[in-house]
């Protein structure tokens, strides 16, 4: 028998496609075409012709954000780790590495975007059976679904979807005051 060699400091002629990482029946080719589908002109539009350092695409977070969300991810500062260290999120931010802080900043500024998004995902999701949505289970909570129309959101999951968003914001307000207390 033979042992394969240890190849940690091969180098590569030519990077790989990240894309060859990931599984095609993978969810965030979902969150892509999504994103992919929401006109971002008007979020966009006061980051166009300012002054200063160029802002990181809205849409990038935006697949950041639902995908974290999709994986039952609220901190910011986690999800900025997973764009460093994750084939899928890497491939997800376009191999772009925001800060925790501009990650935070998005969900405060954006959370509309953030929940109309997160409902078509949830009603895309449904109509391919990705999902069974008899019950949302998301930290623990049971919600019963609305059964009878696979296009709709019932009020109870649009409430959850709402509360999700908070949950995010509120686990980086506690993050921000349990590591740096004294930042504002």
């Amino acid at each position: 028998m033979t042992i394969k060699s240890d190849k940690i400091d091969q180098s590569w002629l030519l990077p790989p496609d990240i894309r060859d990482r990931i599984p095609v029946d993978h969810i965030c080719y979902l969150v892509v075409a999504i994103v992919n589908s929401i006109d971002m002109s008007e979020v966009e539009k006061k980051y166009r012709f300012t002054p200063g350092n160029p802002a990181y695409s809205r849409r990038m977070l935006l697949r950041l954000v639902i995908m974290a969300s999709v994986d039952a991810i609220w901190s910011s500062r986690k999800m900025a780790r997973l764009a460093h260290e994750s084939v899928v999120y890497m491939y997800l931010t376009g191999n772009e590495k925001p800060d925790f802080r501009t990650i935070c900043n998005f969900k405060r500024e954006c959370k509309k975007l953030i929940e109309e998004t997160f409902k078509k995902t949830v009603t895309v999701a449904r109509s391919f059976g990705m999902v069974n949505l008899g019950y949302i289970s998301t930290d623990g909570t049971k919600i019963k679904a609305n059964a009878s129309n696979n296009y709709t959101l019932s009020k109870e999951e649009i409430e959850e979807i709402r509360k999700i968003i908070e949950r995010g914001i509120a686990v980086d307000e506690e993050e921000d005051q349990f590591i740096c207390p004294n930042i504002i």
